[in-house]
């Protein structure tokens, strides 16, 4: 476990919260497999470069990525970054173990004139994609 991480480790897990650790397409080998290994919780991993936000397409080559965390952990890999649709949620859902949305989801209650509807929509939308 690197420096940084084992010190950030003692400050912000508390129980019964594990740190959430991220990897990112850009992680190099050796350290994507340090931090899988030590994982605890889930893994967020990033599907792709650059900032959040969706995306046209689920990124090329996202399978062979979650396959590679995999052979490193026992906890569940969770993909996120670029998941802006319900069909997107649905394909990510079958090659991850959970999907992380919330760019597309601020804002649908963003540009909602009912805040609360616009959310329970927006679940229930994602949820039934994810079935």
């Amino acid at each position: 476990m690197s420096a940084a991480l084992s010190a950030s480790k003692g400050v912000v897990e508390a129980p019964p919260l594990p740190l959430i650790t991220m990897l990112a397409p850009t992680t190099p080998a050796g350290r994507m497999e340090q931090i899988a290994r030590n994982a605890r919780g889930f893994i967020y991993l990033v599907s792709v470069t650059g900032v959040t936000g969706a995306r046209a397409d689920v990124p090329e080559g996202l399978a062979g990525l979650v396959a590679r965390v995999r052979e490193h952990t026992s906890v569940p890999v969770c993909v996120g970054f670029g998941i802006g649709s319900p069909e997107q949620a649905k394909a990510v859902g079958e090659i991850a173990d959970g999907v992380i949305v919330g760019s597309a989801c601020v804002r649908a209650i963003d540009e909602s004139q009912d805040p609360v509807e616009a959310a329970r929509s927006f679940a229930q939308r994602f949820s039934q994609a994810l079935r």
